[in-house]
């Protein structure tokens, strides 16, 4: 499972200690439940480019914590947005559901 992993950039909370966790995912079509083998996905502030070997599995790291939303970007595809991702110190939130993406062509 090759990832490209986001630079870290601080990103301090209120206090002025930086602190952070992980996402992880899992996109595919959402029409064919097959996984997308490119995209591109955003989350507090990080973003990450997803190669092919992939097999649609992500994981973004140093997300700030608290609550976030991720966006995922296809070409091919509308945009996808999730809000409401919990994302705490230290941990790797897993997002369970399979992030289905919709074709622009509706097909």
């Amino acid at each position: 499972m090759a990832l490209v992993l986001a630079a870290c950039s601080p990103n301090p909370n209120g206090q002025g200690v930086a602190e952070f966790g992980s996402v992880q995912g899992r996109v595919v079509d959402a029409k064919t439940q097959q996984p997308i083998q490119q995209f591109t996905v955003t989350i507090g502030g990080q973003t990450v480019s997803v190669s092919p070997a992939s097999q649609g599995v992500f994981k973004v790291d140093h997300v700030p914590i608290g609550t976030q939303s991720l966006q995922v970007y296809a070409i091919g595809y509308q945009t996808f947005q999730l809000p409401g991702i919990v994302v705490q110190k230290d941990q790797t939130t897993n997002i369970d559901q399979l992030i289905g993406i919709v074709s622009n062509s509706g097909l």
